[in-house]
């Protein structure tokens, strides 16, 4: 079974939709939750309390509320531009100048915008891929207020339209054969080696267990038996003489 993966991308995000001066205004907002700051503060360590302490932040901060982490502010701003500046990316070159303009609460909704600065496909900035070029983008974040919270600039590797992965050759690298060769030459080195004759000769021989005889015990319950014999004959004697 197989099908055209291009059906599931954009058909106007390759390298030559963009021009330089185009301004995007992308089509999705999302509102910041409580969830997504704390949780990701939490999971990469960041020690600010301001980013999860309620307290802390009305007492020290004099915000009314945490203020957002502005790696989750950048990431959901550069996010909601993904779907048109990075669908046909071929491979993430660089992030750079990047200002957190106004604080991001919980509640703020973002909208992302995006400016293109530049375009180059020349081959040395290509990093060996074929078929495609670089593009320079500034991406933007703003609030339901209009207020911008975020700017960064973003250098990506965009595929042309004629990009195809036909022809793509692996070559495993010299490093993982010799380790596989290695692992190979040592199972080999241990595989056990059947003995020689003479070896065998000398290995001791086996020993069959002697079977010794007993004489074979009465079971219980016959002793049992034959004891409460004797008590119910003493009984009647017993009963005789009185």
């Amino acid at each position: 079974m197989s099908y055209d993966v291009t059906g599931l991308t954009g058909k106007d995000n390759f390298y030559e939709d963009f021009n330089v001066g185009d301004v995007f205004e992308h089509v999705r907002g999302k509102t910041m939750e409580p969830l997504e700051n704390v949780l990701i503060t939490n999971l990469v360590l960041n020690t600010a309390q301001l980013h999860f302490n309620e307290d802390a932040a009305e007492r020290l901060g004099g915000q009314p509320h945490r203020v957002v982490f502005g790696g989750v502010t950048a990431s959901l701003v550069i996010g909601l531009a993904m779907q048109d500046t990075g669908e046909q990316a071929v491979e993430e070159v660089g992030l750079d100048k990047v200002r957190f303009r106004v604080p991001v609460m919980h509640g703020d909704t973002l909208y992302a915008f995006t400016e293109v600065l530049g375009k180059n496909d020349s081959e040395e900035l290509c990093r060996g891929h074929r078929e495609v070029g670089e593009i320079h983008f500034k991406h933007y974040g703003a609030n339901q207020r209009g207020e911008t919270v975020f700017e960064g600039e973003r250098k990506v590797l965009v595929k042309k339209r004629a990009f195809s992965t036909f022809g793509l050759e692996y070559e495993e690298p010299a490093t993982v054969s010799a380790v596989v060769v290695a692992e190979e030459r040592i199972v080999e080195t241990f595989v056990p080696a059947k003995p020689s004759k003479e070896k065998r000769a000398a290995l001791p021989k086996k020993i069959a267990p002697k079977t010794v005889k007993t004489k074979p015990v009465k079971p219980a319950a016959a002793k049992s038996k034959k004891i409460k014999a004797k008590v119910v004959k003493k009984i009647a004697k017993l009963a005789r003489k009185a």
